[in-house]
């Protein structure tokens, strides 16, 4: 029996363009509930849109980096300095490749995606990899929208997905947690260090996502304006050359009837 997951993700591989035509005709072959839920699937934001091409072009890849936050967490949980710093590294060169490979696909599909896009995408699997009900989000590949996270609290995936929320994938390693111990040794205070320190990376990474998509929006407000004055420019040279245009008509009619009634007064002396 088909259900709403499925038929949302045949229509969330479309290209944007031809989502809710086709939407709208998938909503017409179901009857009852099912066409309802149908017809109000919303079309995927191009940043959620990239990132389900992802999902379903690269899932190894995606799954690859979701493994690497999976061992993030469990170096967090065991205060290893040494492997937080080596595996930060990784994550931040991991997700900064994914996302160009999302705007590749993107633009071989025939529907390139602006910076702002890309931003979202880094953004939405770095939650993936803070939060495992999110990675799962991402790797359904039905996303609505992009996701964000910071790894301190749970990712908000209201009206994030289309159809039902898939489970939390499976940790790909599991550690078996130190005892506990009355007092901090210099190795976890260490690590609780280095801890800091990638929180704060990821800060910083945070940041940076902010500054280049305020810039990205910047820059396509300033050409939106651009284009804006661009058309009154237009709009104005096509008032003046309609205004020419019907000045140009009324002067030949007057000149064609001054020629006729010249034609007729000379015909009058001829006579």
């Amino acid at each position: 029996m088909t259900d709403l997951a499925s038929i949302a993700a045949e229509l969330y591989a479309l290209l944007p363009t031809e989502f809710t035509a086709a939407r709208n005709s998938r909503a017409k072959d179901e009857s009852g509930a099912l066409a309802a839920e149908v017809k109000k699937l919303p079309k995927p934001s191009a940043a959620a849109w990239g990132t389900n091409l992802l999902a379903r072009e690269r899932p190894d890849d995606v799954a690859q980096l979701f493994a690497l936050g999976d061992s993030l967490r469990d170096a967090q949980d065991s205060l290893d300095r040494a492997t937080l710093t080596k595996l930060g590294s990784q994550r931040r060169a991991l997700v900064a490749a994914l996302a160009k490979q999302a705007a590749t696909l993107a633009e071989d599909a025939g529907h390139p995606l602006n910076a702002a896009a890309i931003i979202d995408i880094e953004r939405t699997l770095q939650a993936g990899m803070a939060d495992a009900a999110a990675a799962a989000a991402v790797s359904s590949a039905r996303l609505v929208r992009a996701l964000a996270g910071d790894g301190l609290e749970a990712v908000d995936l209201d009206d994030a997905v289309a159809g039902p929320l898939p489970g939390a994938r499976v940790r790909a390693t599991t550690k078996a947690k130190a005892p506990a111990k009355k007092g901090p040794t210099k190795k976890q205070l260490d690590a609780a260090e280095a801890a800091v320190a990638e929180a704060r990376t990821a800060a910083e990474d945070a940041e940076r996502l902010a500054r280049e998509a305020g810039t990205a929006k910047e820059s396509l407000t300033l050409e939106r304006q651009e284009l804006r004055e661009h058309l009154a420019d237009v709009e104005g040279e096509l008032a003046d050359a309609t205004r020419a245009a019907e000045a140009a008509d009324r002067t030949r009619t007057a000149t064609t009837r001054a020629l006729e009634k010249a034609e007729r007064d000379r015909a009058k002396l001829v006579e």
